[in-house]
């Protein structure tokens, strides 16, 4: 009799257990399929199972219950269908969900899903067996999902080795000149606006987005780098120490450019300090080969920098507003939305003066797009009288200070890719300015940042303690984990709106927003940071 239900338990759970496979395999992915970080991931984006334990341990309770009164068979049917209704019922629920960023089903994607799915009939099997089993079994997918990606380790290898080697066979022949970018923020900007800068000197090859990764890059190198390319320029991206180290072996720069340090993913690095070495590992490479660096006088402030420079004078080339920089950014206006931005090269042999336009909101596009220009006149001096041509037409970066106008709508600046501190400040500084321009109100909308680490709680009370003096509406979605923002907000007497998520932010926007306001939507966290969502 007992039989029959356990049957469609197990089917029910099976159920669950796919529709799981697929949720976690998503955020799986978005960690590039490392064991070490998506267990870190799964406790801070809370992919933990939540439903599903409640539902399980209802029934391990009634199941107690009616063993002790001695009904255990009357009472666990009825429990053990409506456990397996209500699993069916959550798996459903989740298979809805949209992600901002789904799953891309790549073979390897889909080899290990299969792989895990094979061990979940072991967790299936272990379900079956009882509710505290089904417990226990119930928290495993993470489990299955790694195992899967470690059994089949061995044959990804091999086949990312041929597809690394193939791209750096390639690579070798077309023989480019390489150009690395790498910094703790304004990497994609600056490559964006890089790219279209050196246009001028001919055909230029680059990742497009975030591309940031070996794997990533030997991609878009086998797919689209092509002979008429005379540069390629690649984004490098770091998760700790030998990160670029590793990048810059594969690619070989040439010349490379390091666009800021700061305290965005210290939770991966430790610190500052570390983040630091990590993103000199360009400037070592390139200044080996006999190349030049051109970096933010910023990151002067950091030893391994300052080390790199004294040991390969004149490789280093500094860009900034301070007096110390090779480069000097001497003047920079806004006039009329657009920068009007003047250089002033300081070394012996150099462009002299260069004044350009660019038509890219906030402060923080002046020093980008100043280590975009000098790039490009020291590798092709004979471009720089031609650069202030093509500036004006430089396209906005999607996702980065984006400027969305619609009529009789309030101005968008959709800032949602990657916030830090700095381009934070940079960003709310812009609402406000636009705001007071438009004679509205600055709205912002905001998560936070992520991946702080131990600076979580200081850097968000800092940036309440800034956004109350400029911003005149202030959404916070999840509030919860940014407490000492909303906490800093309320403070400065003018505390937050609550949201659960960017989506109900919009609908009271579509009520309270006009025309003449400005609403800047900055940082879009991964999913279930936005929102809380129990799994």
């Amino acid at each position: 009799m007992i039989l029959a239900p356990i049957a469609i338990f197990a089917a029910a759970f099976a159920f669950l257990l796919w529709v799981r496979l697929h949720t976690l395999l998503t955020y799986f992915q978005q960690e590039e399929y490392d064991a070490k970080r998506f267990p870190a991931a799964i406790l801070r984006m809370r992919l933990y199972d939540v439903r599903a334990s409640i539902v399980l341990l209802v029934l391990t309770l009634v199941s107690a219950l009616a063993y002790s009164r001695g009904n255990l068979i009357g009472v666990s049917v009825t429990a053990i269908l409506a456990s397996a209704a209500l699993l069916a019922g959550i798996a459903w629920l989740e298979r809805q969900y949209r992600y901002k960023k789904p799953l891309a089903l790549t073979e390897r994607a889909r080899r290990i899903r299969n792989v895990a799915a094979i061990i979940s009939l072991l967790l299936v099997l272990l379900a079956s067996m009882g509710p505290i089993q089904a417990l226990i079994a119930v928290q495993l997918p993470p489990v299955a999902l790694i195992i899967a990606n470690a059994i089949l380790q061995p044959v990804q290898n091999k086949v990312n080795e041929g597809f690394v080697t193939e791209a750096r066979e390639k690579l070798a022949r077309l023989d480019p000149v390489r150009i690395g970018i790498t910094g703790s923020f304004g990497k994609t900007t600056t490559k964006h606006i890089f790219a279209e800068v050196l246009g001028v000197a001919g055909p230029v090859f680059y990742s497009r987005g975030s591309i940031n990764t070996v794997l990533g890059l030997t991609r878009h190198i086998r797919e689209r780098l092509q002979w008429s390319h005379r540069f390629f320029i690649a984004e490098m991206g770091a998760y700790g120490i030998g990160s670029v180290a590793r990048l810059c072996r594969f690619v070989q720069p040439d010349y490379g450019i390091v666009t800021a340090i700061g305290d965005a993913h210290t939770e991966r690095f430790g610190s500052v300090e570390n983040i630091a070495k990590a993103k000199s590992e360009l400037v070592e490479s390139v200044c080996e080969k006999g190349g030049t660096a051109v970096v933010a006088t910023q990151v002067m402030d950091y030893a391994p920098f300052r080390g790199l420079a004294e040991r390969y004078p004149g490789q280093v080339v500094t860009v900034g507003p301070e007096e110390t920089a090779d480069i000097r950014i001497a003047s920079a206006a806004l006039q009329d939305a657009d920068w009007v931005i003047t250089l002033e090269d300081r070394r012996q042999g150099g462009f002299g003066t260069l004044s350009y336009d660019l038509p890219l909101l906030g402060e923080h596009n002046v020093t980008n797009s100043a280590l975009a220009v000098a790039m490009a006149a020291i590798i092709d001096p004979s471009i720089a009288k031609r650069i202030p041509l093509v500036t004006p037409d430089v396209e906005q970066v999607p996702h980065r200070l984006q400027k969305r106008e619609s009529p009789g709508e309030p101005l968008v600046l959709d800032d949602a890719y990657n916030a830090n501190e700095a381009g934070f400040r940079n960003a709310v500084a812009v609402a406000a300015e636009l705001a007071r321009q438009r004679g509205g109100r600055a709205i912002l909308v905001t998560p936070g940042i992520a991946e702080l680490g131990m600076e979580h709680d200081r850097v968000h009370a800092k940036l309440g303690e800034y956004a109350a003096g400029l911003a005149d509406v202030i959404y916070a979605v999840n509030p919860s984990r940014i407490g000492s923002f909303t906490s800093a907000l309320s403070a400065a007497g003018k505390p937050a709106i609550e949201v659960a998520s960017f989506s109900e932010a919009r609908k009271a926007l579509k009520l309270d927003a006009k025309s003449e306001d400005v609403v800047l939507y900055e940082n879009d966290l991964p999913d279930l940071l936005e929102e809380k969502r129990l799994l």
